[in-house]
């Protein structure tokens, strides 16, 4: 005896596998989507991944700041100089190089702006700024500014109810207190 299959069925399986197969590439294409909206959210995939110093354009630091839960500090930009993005474990660090000079260079002469997440920042600040080598001011906004006079070129600065810290490092401590007080460093937007 012969079996044959009605042709009703026959089309119902084309139907079927036709089906999954449009599924599947939905599938693939979304998947492809997905990655490449990750890859450009971040100005590189290492970055994110192992903190390695990387130079970015402007609108690379801009996609990367918008990518965060807090800000990302600046003093904005700056003719003849490359911006270095780090960023690890809630840190962001941007330096300023000037042009030609390599991203990771080891030299501590350039200005360098921290973001750090840090939840109680201006709590620790206050307390930071009642030790005996400590110089504080007030900064607009109800901020407040704190160095080390031994340690001069490293300033901290951050705002009441904020869950960051800013850190402004300037080869001269002049500059960097100036930077702050002037009101050049803000958040990149």
């Amino acid at each position: 005896m012969e079996l044959t299959q009605h042709p009703v069925n026959l089309r119902q399986q084309y139907r079927q596998q036709l089906s999954l197969l449009v599924l599947a590439a939905a599938v693939v294409v979304t998947g492809l989507v997905v990655a490449w909206l990750a890859f450009q959210k971040s100005p590189s995939a290492a970055l994110s991944a192992n903190g390695q110093a990387t130079l970015v354009s402007e609108a690379q630091l801009q996609r990367f700041a918008g990518s965060l839960d807090h800000p990302v500090y600046w003093v904005g930009p700056k003719a003849g100089y490359s911006y270095e993005l780090t960023s690890s474990h809630g840190r962001v660090w941007v330096r300023y190089l000037p042009t030609g000079v390599r991203a990771g260079d080891h030299r501590a002469s350039f200005l360098v702006v921290g973001t750090y997440a840090l939840p109680g920042a201006f709590a620790g600040l206050q307390r930071v700024a009642k030790r005996p080598t400590a110089v504080s001011r007030s900064i607009a906004d109800g901020g407040l500014m704190v160095y080390d006079a031994e340690r001069p070129t490293s300033i901290y600065f951050s705002y009441p109810g904020v869950k960051y810290q800013v850190e402004v490092y300037a080869p001269s401590s002049e500059e960097g207190r100036s930077l702050i007080l002037d009101g050049k460093v803000k958040p990149v937007r």
